[in-house]
């Protein structure tokens, strides 16, 4: 097996080899040569979505060459997806051996043409090898022009894949598409992860394997994927938002990135107590997944798990969001539903009864337990709910 300095050393020699092989007409420097007439007006037709000429050309011309580019680095189905144009990029795809298609899918995602991405996706080429996972930089250790993997032809950073870009745009649509057809976004490794990937990135170039970490932290942190991607959303955002406040401790120089990444999680869980339109809402969100506990337990006690990370978390947005606080006082006055809208003086009152009543019952209870069991346990509920009163 190759070792990763003689397989970059070989992807040098592919570049070269490609770049002479499209023939940019570069505007300041002489690399490849200059576009035929007949390159000059194809591209020209994709650019302006002239459908019958560039169906002409691509069902006539014997010469011509459907991956030429412009000055720019851009190809037609390049320029055709950058213009919005839907037809003509759906007959660039049907040609074989076309180029950059991945770099199209990208821009295309960019600028929020639905149809055209629909368009893309539905190309054979993105049924093979796994390329809706692997980002530029990995896809070019497998072919040769699924995207350009120079400068010149891209203005997207090579660790991007579709659904990181999807997601760094809050392109829901775009990004429930991609998950359909099994896309994800992989969890960057541990900080201090000594594999031999990680280590190899890290001593080949440390900054872009920083900013390849956050980028994939931009797109799981995005509200877009949380909400789509996670069977629980809450739970996801909330353990993000801590690893993420972590990482702003650890890497320093990146302290801001990901403090606002971290604070983007909060803001989520914020947000989705804000859609909530009634109580089962609030309560489902602040219980989180009930599943795994007997019923008998779900039916005589909230167990607050989210509340209770939110406190650990330190997510106080989300612990007093008015929402939350209206559940919780349900909660503290459930078994006594009228001294809510009592006044102060009522409730003074009621202490003063319990706590004149409480050596009684004691007493009744050490004696008759059965029958003062469920009176000791309402009167200890007042009293909670009055020193939690008083807190207040």
């Amino acid at each position: 097996e190759e070792s990763p300095s003689l397989r970059r050393m070989t992807m040098m020699r592919e570049k070269g080899r490609r770049q002479a092989i499209r023939g940019p007409a570069f505007m300041f420097n002489n690399r490849g040569t200059s576009l035929t007439a007949e390159e000059e007006r194809f591209l020209d037709a994709a650019e302006y979505g002239n459908i019958p000429v560039v169906r002409k050309m691509l069902e006539e011309s014997k010469t011509l060459n459907v991956n030429c580019v412009d000055y720019m680095g851009q190809n037609a189905l390049q320029l055709a997806v950058g213009n919005e144009h839907l037809e003509v990029t759906e007959l660039l795809l049907k040609k074989e051996n076309l180029a950059r298609i991945g770099d199209a899918l990208l821009l295309a995602i960019s600028k929020g043409y639905i149809r055209i991405v629909e368009a893309i996706l539905n190309h054979p080429g993105f049924s093979v090898n796994k390329r809706l996972t692997l980002s530029p930089c990995e896809q070019e250790l497998q072919d040769d022009d699924f995207y350009s993997y120079d400068e010149d032809g891209t203005r997207f950073s090579p660790d991007i894949t579709p659904i990181i870009l999807a997601a760094h745009c809050q392109k829901y649509e775009v990004v429930h598409m991609l998950l359909m057809k099994g896309a994800r976004i992989e969890r960057p490794h541990d900080y201090f992860c000594k594999c031999n990937d990680c280590t190899e990135k890290q001593k080949h170039d440390s900054f872009s394997h920083s900013r390849s970490r956050i980028n994939a932290y931009k797109g799981l942190a995005s509200p877009a994927y949380l909400s789509l991607s996670s069977e629980d959303p809450v739970l996801t955002a909330l353990e993000l938002s801590n690893e993420l406040a972590k990482l702003a401790n650890i890497e320093k120089e990146f302290k801001n990135d990901y403090r606002k990444l971290s604070m983007q999680c909060k803001d989520f869980v914020v947000g989705v107590l804000d859609l909530c339109r009634d109580s089962e809402e609030v309560e489902a969100i602040l219980n989180g997944d009930l599943n795994s506990e007997p019923v008998e337990a779900q039916r005589h006690r909230a167990s607050l798990s989210r509340v209770k990370l939110a406190i650990k978390y330190e997510v106080k947005k989300f612990v007093a969001h008015p929402n939350c606080q209206q559940q919780l006082l349900t909660i503290w006055y459930e078994n006594l539903s009228g001294l809510r809208e009592q006044t102060i003086a009522i409730k003074c009152l009621v202490v003063l009864v319990v706590a004149l009543g409480l050596p009684f019952l004691a007493i009744g209870y050490w004696i008759a337990p059965k029958i003062t069991a469920v009176s000791l346990k309402s009167l200890q509920s007042v009293a909670c709910e009055l020193s939690a009163n008083e807190a207040y």
